[in-house]
C-alpha cells in the first residue's frame, strides 16, 4: 500500500519536471523553427528569452536601421518583475517593449495564426511592422492606459520565412505587470483546433460542474443533516464559474463585463471557495484544529470579500498572497488525515487521498501559473482535477446512502428474527396463556405480512432506481459524442451550439437525479401510487422528444398515430418509466434505418380502455423468452444492435409498474421481424 502511494507522488514528480523537455524555446530573442518540415501542420508556444526594453514604448519603425540593444532576455511568459538582469530596476507599475524574432521553415505556404493570452494588463501588438491589435490601450502612464481582459485569435499570411513580434505593455492597475500564459504560434487550423478544444472542454467543464452543485443542493434539501453537501455544492458553483473569469475569459461570450469586475469577480469566486472548503474539510475530518482554521479563515475572508467589492484591483489583487497558502493548507490536512485512514485500507479514506493529492498537484501548478513561474504554463489546470473530485464525492455519497439503506435492512432482518423467536418461545413456556399467544400470533403473522410487502417495495424500488441509473448514460454519451465531433474539421463554426447542446444534455441528467431524489424522499415508507385522470398522449410525446437525438443518430424513423380520446387513468411518475423503458428498447433493438410504429388507440366502446401498442422491426424476441419475459427473476442484459448497454431490468418493471397501474402488459414478437408491446390502462 506505502509503495502505491510512494509511486504516485513520485509519478506527479517526474511528469512536472520533464513536462518542458524536448518543446523548442526561444533563445536570446530568437526562436528558430526553421528545421521544421514547410508542409506539416505545427503549434508551438512562444516560451522562452524575449528582447526586454524597460520603460521605451517602441514601434517598428523604431528598429530600421537602427542598433537598440534591450535592457535584458527577460524570460516569457512571467512578470517582468522577475527579471534580476535588468541594468535598470523594474517596477509593478510601468511599460516595456518585448520583442522576438522568429525564424520559420522555408517555403512555409501554408496560413498562419497566433492565439495570444491577456496581458496585465493592457498591450499592442506588431508583426512585420503590421499592427493586429490588442487589449485596452497601451500608455506611458496611468491617465494614458485603459486595462482590458480579452483573449485574441489572429491570422497571417507571412510573406517572408522571418517573423519580427513587438509587443507593446503598460501596466498601472494590477499589482504585476507583462504576460503570464504563454502565447501560441502555428498553422491556422492547428492553433484553430486547439483554441477550438479548450473552448469546448471548459464549457463541458462549466457544464458539469454547475449541474452537479444542483444535484449536491437537492440532497442537502432533503436532509438538512448533510451539511457537508451543502458547503460541497457552495464549492462546486465557485469552481464551475471560476472558468468564466480565468484563461479564456468565457463571460465575454455572455455579457459585456469591465476589466475590474472580471478581476472582483475572480476573486470573490476563490475567496467563497476557500470559506466553503474550510466547512466541508471540518465537515468530513472534523477536529478542533480544522474548525479554528475554519473560522479564521471565514472571519478573514468574508473581510476581504467586501474590501474586494470596494478597493482597486491595485490593491486588494495581493490578498494572493494570503490565500495561495490558505489553498495549500486545505488540501494538505485532507490528505495527512486520510493518508493514516489509507494505510487501514479504508476505501473512502483511499479515494479521498487519491483526489486530495491530485489537487495538490493542481493547485500547485496554478499558484506557478499565477505568478509566472509555471514549468509548462499552458494555463490553470485545477479545475479540471476538481471535475474529477466532484465525480469521487458524488459516487461516495451515493454510497453512504446505499450502506445506510443496507443496514436498514439489516436491522429490519434482524427485527424479524428475533420476533419468529420470540413467537416460539412464549408458545413453549406460556401454554397457561392461550389467549394471549393467540393475539400474539396474530400480530405476528400481520407483522410478517407487511414485511414481504415491504420486500416487495424495496425491490421495485431498487429496480427502478437501476432503470433511472441506466437512462442517465444517454444524454452523457450525448455530450460526448458532440465533443469529440468539435475535433472535426467541418464541423468547427457550430462551437457555440454544440456548447449549447451539451448544457442542455447536462440540464437533462440533473433533471433525472432531481427525480429520482424526490421519488426517493416519497418513498421512505412505501411505494406511492397516485393515480389521475390525465393524458397518456401527452406523455408519450414527451418520452418521445428525449428519444429523439438518439433516434436520429440511427437513422430511425418514428411514426406516432392517434385514435379517439386518450385520456387515461394512471400514476404519471410510474408510467414515464414504463414508457421511457419501452421506448429505449425499441431504439436500442431496430436496426439503423429501421422504423417504430407507436399507436395509442380508444378502446372504451369495448370496455378495453385505452390502448398503447408501441412496435418496431428490430431484432425480434425469441419464442423461449417471450415466456419468462415478464416475471424473471435473473438479470439478463442483452446488447443492442449498435453495442448500447442496458440493465436487464427493463421489461420486468414495467410489468410490475403496469400492473400496479390497474393495466395489462403484453408482447407480440418473431426473430428478425420486430417486436409490439401492448399496454392498456383504465380509462
Amino acid at each position: 500500500m506505502r509503495f502505491l502511494f510512494y509511486l504516485a507522488l513520485f509519478s506527479f514528480a517526474i511528469c512536472n519536471s520533464v513536462a518542458s523537455q524536448g518543446i523548442p524555446s526561444a533563445s536570446q530573442g530568437i526562436m528558430d523553427l526553421s528545421s521544421l518540415e514547410n508542409d506539416k501542420d505545427f503549434s508551438v508556444s512562444l516560451n522562452g528569452e524575449w528582447e526586454f526594453y524597460w520603460k521605451k514604448m517602441l514601434h517598428p519603425h523604431d528598429f530600421e536601421n537602427k542598433s537598440i540593444q534591450p535592457d535584458c532576455y527577460g524570460k516569457v511568459p512571467s512578470y517582468w518583475t522577475e527579471y534580476q538582469k535588468l541594468s535598470v530596476k523594474t517596477e509593478p507599475f510601468g511599460y516595456a517593449t518585448y520583442r522576438l524574432t522568429v525564424l520559420l521553415p522555408k517555403g512555409l505556404q501554408k496560413a498562419l495564426a497566433i492565439d495570444l493570452p491577456v496581458f496585465d494588463s493592457s498591450y499592442d501588438i506588431y508583426i512585420n511592422g503590421e499592427y493586429l491589435g490588442g487589449n485596452g490601450v497601451p500608455g506611458k502612464n496611468a491617465d494614458e492606459s485603459v486595462p482590458e481582459y480579452r483573449k485574441n485569435f489572429f491570422r497571417l499570411r507571412p510573406s517572408t520565412d522571418t517573423l519580427s513580434i513587438i509587443i507593446n505593455v503598460s501596466n498601472y492597475d494590477h499589482r504585476r505587470g507583462g504576460f503570464w500564459l504563454p502565447a501560441r504560434l502555428g498553422t491556422f487550423s492547428m492553433v484553430q483546433k486547439k483554441l477550438a478544444n479548450s473552448w469546448a472542454w471548459q464549457w463541458s467543464v462549466i457544464s458539469l460542474l454547475l449541474g452537479f452543485s444542483v444535484f449536491f443542493m437537492l440532497f442537502y434539501l432533503i436532509s438538512k443533516k448533510e451539511t457537508e453537501t451543502l458547503f460541497f455544492s457552495i464549492a462546486t458553483i465557485c469552481l464551475a464559474v471560476r472558468p468564466l473569469f480565468t484563461s479564456h475569459y468565457l463571460i465575454s461570450n455572455i455579457v459585456d463585463m469591465s476589466w475590474e469586475w472580471i478581476i472582483r469577480f475572480e476573486y470573490l469566486g476563490l475567496l467563497i471557495l476557500i470559506i466553503a472548503c474550510g466547512w466541508f474539510l471540518y465537515i468530513i475530518y472534523p477536529s478542533k484544529y480544522i474548525k479554528i482554521v475554519a473560522l479564521i479563515f471565514t472571519a478573514i475572508f468574508s473581510i476581504i470579500s467586501v474590501l474586494t467589492l470596494f478597493l482597486p484591483v491595485k490593491i486588494f489583487s495581493y490578498t494572493t498572497q494570503l490565500y495561495y497558502p490558505s489553498v495549500l493548507i486545505l488540501i494538505l490536512y485532507p490528505i495527512i488525515i486520510s493518508f493514516r485512514g489509507a494505510l487501514k485500507k479504508n476505501i473512502i479514506d483511499i479515494l479521498y487521498f487519491t483526489a486530495f493529492i491530485l489537487l495538490l498537484f493542481g493547485g500547485i501548478h496554478d499558484i506557478q501559473v499565477a505568478s509566472g513561474k509555471a514549468v509548462k504554463p499552458d494555463g490553470y489546470i485545477l479545475t479540471y482535477f476538481i471535475l474529477l473530485f466532484v465525480f469521487i464525492q458524488a459516487g461516495l455519497m451515493m454510497y453512504k446512502w446505499i450502506k445506510a439503506f443496507n443496514e436498514k435492512e439489516k436491522l429490519q432482518g434482524e427485527l424479524e428474527f428475533m420476533n419468529r423467536n420470540l413467537e416460539i418461545l412464549v408458545n413453549e413456556r406460556t401454554q397457561e396463556i392461550i389467549a394471549r399467544n393467540s393475539e400474539i400470533e396474530k400480530q405476528s403473522n400481520m407483522i410478517a405480512l407487511q414485511n414481504n410487502k415491504l420486500s416487495e417495495t424495496i425491490r421495485l424500488k431498487n429496480r427502478i432506481f437501476s432503470v433511472i441509473a441506466h437512462d442517465l448514460r444517454s444524454p452523457v454519451v450525448n455530450i460526448l459524442y458532440m465533443l469529440n465531433l468539435l475535433k472535426e474539421k467541418e464541423y468547427k463554426e457550430k462551437y457555440d451550439t454544440f456548447a449549447n447542446s451539451s448544457i442542455e444534455y447536462a440540464q437533462m441528467v440533473i433533471n433525472l437525479l432531481e427525480n429520482m431524489l424526490v421519488w426517493g424522499r416519497e418513498q421512505e415508507d412505501k411505494i406511492k401510487y397516485s393515480p389521475e385522470r390525465q393524458d397518456l398522449a401527452e406523455l408519450v410525446l414527451t418520452n418521445l422528444s428525449i428519444f429523439k437525438e438518439t433516434a436520429d443518430k440511427k437513422d430511425i424513423l418514428v411514426n406516432f398515430t392517434q385514435v379517439g380520446n386518450t385520456i387515461s387513468y394512471f400514476d404519471k411518475d410510474l408510467l414515464d418509466i414504463v414508457i421511457r423503458n419501452i421506448l429505449s428498447n425499441a431504439v436500442k433493438y431496430t436496426h439503423r434505418g429501421g422504423r417504430i410504429s407507436i399507436l395509442l388507440k380508444d378502446k372504451t366502446s369495448n370496455n378495453e380502455g385505452v390502448m398503447l401498442k408501441i412496435c418496431d422491426n428490430g431484432v425480434g424476441i425469441p419464442l423461449n423468452k417471450q415466456k419468462i419475459l415478464f416475471s424473471s427473476t435473473e438479470i439478463e442484459s442483452t446488447a443492442g444492435t449498435e453495442n448500447e448497454k442496458g440493465t436487464g431490468l427493463g421489461l420486468v418493471l414495467c410489468y410490475d409498474l403496469v400492473k400496479l397501474n390497474k393495466g395489462t402488459i403484453s408482447v407480440e414478437s418473431a426473430p428478425g421481424e420486430g417486436t409490439c408491446i401492448i399496454i392498456t390502462l383504465p380509462a
